[in-house]
């Protein structure tokens, strides 16, 4: 809308007759163009497009206050970092930089070794109080640099060291093999292992490959052994990364990137997508060649809506990496989220027949799952299965089976099924699946229940099995107890087409027709366009309601 609003303005102008046309600068007429198409672009959510239009914009107009403002804006997300130093620097100049900028500049004065400049924006950073955990360790990894040495400390009556405490072991791993203390980091790795610390690929092959150059081969072989399968080479995967990472030096620019990430990871999930999308390119600015960092621009990019970033940055991992594998399965999710369902299936296609892992299989089963196409999702998920050799994995398990079952082959589900319960029978989705595919053929009725009950005991109030436990019951003839589930479901989940197809039929068994029909009509209003089963399900239950829906 706003970009129809700009070309209108623009046309107007244009279409006067040149006596009426006011007399404007040839540049000025350039920087109009610049701004009306970053504007556009930044409206229609072409981040890429939008960064290039205001890097010209800013360089047309580099003293205009909201230019920049808007240009860093779209620069950081877009990963830009250049251009989001430039209009950085001019809204510093202006007194109106975002706070977030700061660790940019901060970046900036580390790229370019001047420790003072470092110093006091770790102070104005700490001053300002956002994202103020990362002013210790800062504090510690620059006198590493400039001397004298001082490890970090988090000070217990610091408003940040309830955060920053979680991520010590971590910073002090790092700076201890920047250090070379091999004591110093094996102590380090002993205990972030203790306190659970999920290391991505990447970071696990520099560590490893930094340990195995420190003389601790045992350690560094225990750090790559979560990346090997039954049957791999630990010392292949060893000499994998050392080729990858033995060179990498380990800078404070790495320690500033591992706390941007870990807090962008922290963010993920909480519905501040272009905040955690920020913080990862923050991360990224501050390490380009960190993998799991790229990782992390991809995921937040692809819950942020911008599916060309996720395809643009997984060419930007090789197939050398560690993570080269989550990049391709982002990349599918990537292009199917930019419609390119026919072109991801092809490429899930060639990345499996490309390599004999079942992971790669696993990808195309769950690129193809998103197509409708069941019966091809089960097929690979077989054949992952076949490939790892014996060695039940229960998450596979349950894709297979779930596929098998939508795919109408419930004789072959089931068992399968079954097993999962039995491998992992505190696994809420797989008594979830399992009881409701029971419940809605009325097979085993009481085990059904038992089975969702079971489910809403480990994840109360998820509204899927809340719903599932209430289909259960209406499917047992006992109303009373159905709607109420399905209703507090459809309360959490108002929009959900299938929730309040639910509430539609157990209403209708009650003799409640007028509000069945009401919640038929929700189904409708709330269905996207990529089921037409349900679609032709509910307008069918409709029009014997005697309610003629649209054609």
């Amino acid at each position: 809308m706003f970009g129809a609003v700009l070309i209108a303005a623009t046309l107007a102008i244009a279409s006067m007759p040149a006596s009426a046309r006011p007399v404007v600068a040839v540049d000025e007429d350039r920087q109009l163009d610049a701004y009306v198409r970053a504007r556009m672009a930044e409206g229609d959510r072409e981040l890429l497009a939008a960064a290039s239009a205001y890097r010209e914009a800013v360089t047309l107009d580099p003293d205009s206050v909201e230019i920049a403002a808007r240009g860093y804006r779209q620069a950081v997300l877009a990963g830009d970092k250049a251009l989001a130093l430039r209009a950085a620097q001019g809204l510093e100049t202006a007194g109106t930089l975002p706070r977030d900028g700061t660790i940019l500049l901060l970046i900036d004065a580390l790229d370019n070794r001047q420790w003072d400049d470092a110093r006091g924006l770790v102070d104005r950073i700490e001053k300002e109080q956002n994202l103020a955990f990362v002013v210790p360790f800062m504090r510690s990894w620059i006198s590493m640099r400039d001397g004298p040495y001082d490890p970090p400390n988090v000070g217990v009556g610091e408003p940040y060291a309830v955060f920053a405490v979680r991520y010590l072991e971590e910073q002090l791993l790092l700076q201890r093999l920047a250090l070379e203390d091999v004591a110093g980091a094996a102590d380090a790795y002993q205990r972030a292992v203790e306190r659970g610390m999920a290391m991505g690929p990447a970071e696990r092959w520099l560590i490893a490959a930094k340990f195995d150059d420190l003389g601790r081969k045992d350690l560094a072989l225990d750090i790559v052994s979560p990346d090997m399968s039954e049957d791999a080479d630990g010392r292949a995967l060893l000499s994998r990364a050392r080729k990858l990472y033995r060179k990498t030096e380990i800078t404070p620019q790495t320690g500033l990137a591992m706390l941007m990430y870990r807090l962008a990871l922290d963010l993920f999930g909480h519905g501040e997508d272009n905040a955690t999308l920020s913080i990862a390119r923050m991360a990224s600015f501050a390490d380009a060649d960190n993998d799991d960092v790229r990782l992390s621009v991809m995921r937040a990019a692809l819950a942020a809506d911008f599916p060309d970033v996720v395809v643009t940055e997984s060419i930007r991992i090789s197939r050398n990496s560690p993570g080269w594998q989550n990049s391709q399965a982002l990349r599918l999710r990537g292009l199917m989220a930019q419609g390119e369902g026919d072109l991801a299936v092809s490429q899930a296609r060639q990345l499996a027949a490309s390599v004999d892992d079942p992971q790669m299989w696993r990808l195309l089963g769950d690129v193809v799952i998103r197509t409708g196409d069941f019966a091809a999702a089960a097929d690979a998920y077989s054949k992952a299965r076949a490939l790892t050799k014996g060695d039940e994995d229960p998450g596979l398990l349950l894709q297979l089976g779930g596929a098998l079952e939508q795919a109408g082959q419930w004789q072959e589900a089931r068992p399968l099924l079954e097993k999962v319960i039995t491998l992992a029978p505190d696994s809420a989705a797989a008594l979830n699946h399992l009881g409701y595919a029971l419940a809605d053929r009325k097979e085993d009725l009481p085990r059904a229940i038992a089975l969702l009950e079971k489910a809403n005991t480990l994840r109360p109030d998820e509204p899927a099995f809340v719903d599932s436990l209430g289909w259960a019951y209406h499917r047992a003839g006992d109303q009373a107890k159905a709607l109420p589930l399905i209703q507090s479901a459809v309360a959490a989940e108002p929009g959900n087409a299938e929730l309040n197809e639910h509430l539609g039929d157990i209403l209708w068994a009650m003799g409640r027709h007028f509000e069945a029909r009401y919640a038929w009509r929700a189904a409708l209003a709330g269905l996207e366009d990529d089921n037409p089963p349900l679609r032709a399900r509910v307008e069918q239950k409709l029009n014997d309601a005697g309610i003629k829906t649209p054609s």
